[in-house]
């Protein structure tokens, strides 16, 4: 008896080993894969004791990958928030014009499922902030990438 419960516990364990899956995520300034990271963000994962399906799978990892996404930026996406479009400048450190919009992508992919794509975050763009050598160099949030003047005058 001993020995079928031992073999019924590994049984369960073992499927339930297999039947994870994980949505491997990350923002990229690009719709191309190979393009660097921008930033990596916390990987979605599922499991179920039983069974856990691909197609289940594929179909909750994009949006799960935006949400993870929207998190790391600490706001909302598609549109940037302020929160999420200050966080992500802070994370760039480069000024970003309107003419030249930098525009981000949470991309995901689904752990043997065979199964990949993107999802737009929104277009960003940042002003520089320099008050000189003794401070930090700042960069500022432009809310809808607005062609108005910089806001210190520059």
């Amino acid at each position: 008896m001993a020995k079928m419960i031992l073999l019924l516990l590994a049984v369960f364990v073992s499927a339930a080993m297999a039947n994870r899956r994980t949505c491997f995520c990350e923002i990229r300034a690009s719709t191309d894969r190979s393009d660097p990271i921008f930033l990596d963000v916390d990987d979605p994962r599922y499991s179920h004791w039983l069974h856990f399906s691909c197609s289940t799978a594929k179909a909750r990892c994009p949006d799960d990958c935006r949400n993870s996404a929207a998190n790391a930026l600490g706001g909302a996406v598609n549109p940037l928030n302020h929160d999420a479009g200050v966080s992500a400048c802070n994370e760039l450190k480069r000024q970003v014009t309107p003419d030249s919009p930098a525009h981000l992508y949470a991309h995901y992919k689904t752990s043997s499922c065979g199964h990949e794509g993107y999802q737009y975050l929104g277009e960003l763009c940042c002003w520089k902030i320099d008050f000189g050598p003794a401070y930090p160099v700042q960069y500022l949030h432009n809310p809808s990438c607005s062609a108005d003047q910089h806001p210190l005058g520059g």
